[in-house]
């Protein structure tokens, strides 16, 4: 199921994506936790007649560090950091690129979305062996970044901060598997990166498990999972699209 975010009459919708409209639906993740099927709430939108949303609202931005298939690798597993989810914005939003922090780079990353509470971390309940259990579903994430700044801040609050550096969508794919996607990243049309979930040193469904063992997480929030040679230089004009599997995410940078 494709399950999306959109405003209709100043109202933010759960929906489905049905043909080239919406099915309102109740709330997933209360779905999810009660361990029953996702039921419809309303009649059809046209898509004409809706506006798109991030597909997730989270509270806590996860993003995990060094996944990305290249020397050197720090040790495994890998850290995470945080990211804040302020800096999200749907697909199709422009993106102002800031002038005063030298070169921005777009990075393809697979973002999964957590479906439901993860528990006390000191309990492990949630391992690689079961991460898909947590798992509204995935979508595409571009973790716009600024590396000129890393220099100075290792700590990736200038480097991967501020407004628009997360565009996030279209929708959430509950059916695509989390460990075997299809990554790709496109520079106004041109195809600059082609690479795999699979690339990346640790699984998506590891660095589930050991944030999962550090940090409490909640229905909505997002794990963007590393960018396994995903990555590449932009500039303010272009149109970059990430691919993760079937979700397309588009940005336009001005």
């Amino acid at each position: 199921m494709r399950i999306a975010r959109i405003a209709v009459d100043g109202r933010a919708l759960h929906v489905r994506a049905d043909g080239d409209g919406w099915v309102p639906i109740d709330d997933p993740y209360a779905a999810l936790a009660a361990g029953t099927p996702v039921v419809d709430a309303g009649e059809r939108v046209d898509g004409r007649d809706a506006t798109l949303l991030a597909p997730a609202v989270p509270t806590v931005l996860v993003g995990i560090a060094q996944n990305r298939g290249a020397d050197p690798e720090p040790p495994l597993p890998v850290q995470a950091w945080l990211k804040s989810p302020r800096g999200v914005v749907p697909h199709g939003a422009a993106v102002r690129v800031r002038r005063d922090a030298g070169r921005v780079v777009a990075e393809a990353e697979v973002a999964v979305v957590i479906g439901r509470d993860t528990g006390d971390p000191t309990e492990t309940l949630v391992t690689a062996a079961n991460a898909q259990e947590f798992v509204l579903g995935v979508t595409a994430v571009n973790d716009l970044s600024y590396p000129d700044r890393a220099v100075l801040d290792v700590r990736n609050f200038e480097s991967k901060g501020g407004d628009g550096s997360t565009p996030l969508g279209p929708w959430i794919d509950t059916e695509a598997p989390i460990d075997d996607l299809v990554l790709r990243l496109e520079v106004d049309g041109e195809v600059v990166r082609d690479t795999s979930a699979q690339a990346m040193p640790v699984p998506v469904r590891e660095s589930i498990a050991y944030v999962a063992g550090w940090l409490r997480l909640g229905p909505g929030d997002v794990i963007m999972a590393g960018a396994p040679r995903s990555n590449h230089e932009v500039a303010a004009g272009s149109t970059v699209s990430v691919v993760v599997g079937g979700l397309r995410l588009e940005t336009p940078l001005r």
